[in-house]
């Protein structure tokens, strides 16, 4: 027994639409991903702000550079890569011991106008001078020592709650994106 099907034109033109989509629709999704992330980011930049935040000029900077970190997304065949350049991103999603590269001892800011700042930077723009004591760098205001940046060998920090929002989530917006592309050539 034979059984001869024929495909209706209505039918064979939304085939022929959905073949070509998968680039386009591939493309569009990493685009909304990218997107959805830089957006998750923006929302999370208070976040960033721990019990060790500190007010000043160069504070609450770091969340701009984690946005501005998402490039736009390479297609290769079927596969999706979406990269994020801002190298202290990966740092807060894994943690770690940060230890010093060209120094003895890592500079802790104890103020918020050394935030950002080597030791020898704080000098020059407060023109301030620094002396050790102890464990710390210290200078003198009016007859009173002031803590300016704490000395440490080491640092060790933990992954930052958030840093990225969990697979599941991320690879949610990347199916519903394509899924709203498919209702809609198939609504055609």
């Amino acid at each position: 027994m034979k059984i001869k099907v024929t495909v209706s034109e209505p039918l064979k033109r939304k085939l022929s639409e959905l073949k070509a989509l998968r680039r386009t629709a591939l493309l569009k999704a990493a685009d909304d991903t990218v997107n959805w992330l830089r957006r998750y980011h923006t929302r999370f930049r208070q976040s960033w702000q721990g019990d060790r935040y500190m007010a000043g000029p160069r504070s609450n900077l770091f969340w701009q550079q984690v946005v501005a970190g998402w490039q736009d997304p390479v297609i290769s065949g079927a596969r999706v890569t979406i990269t994020n350049t801002f190298v202290l991103l990966a740092w807060k999603v894994s943690g770690g011991t940060i230890e010093p590269i060209r120094a003895q001892m890592l500079t802790i800011p104890l103020i918020p106008s050394a935030k950002g700042l080597s030791a020898a930077e704080w000098k020059a723009e407060e023109g301030l001078p620094l002396f050790r004591v102890g464990n710390a760098l210290m200078t003198r205001v009016g007859k009173n020592l002031q803590g300016v940046y704490a000395l440490k060998q080491s640092v060790t920090q933990a992954p930052w709650p958030g840093a990225m929002p969990p697979n599941e989530e991320i690879r949610q917006v990347f199916n519903d994106s394509i899924r709203a592309q498919l209702r809609t050539v198939l609504a055609r």
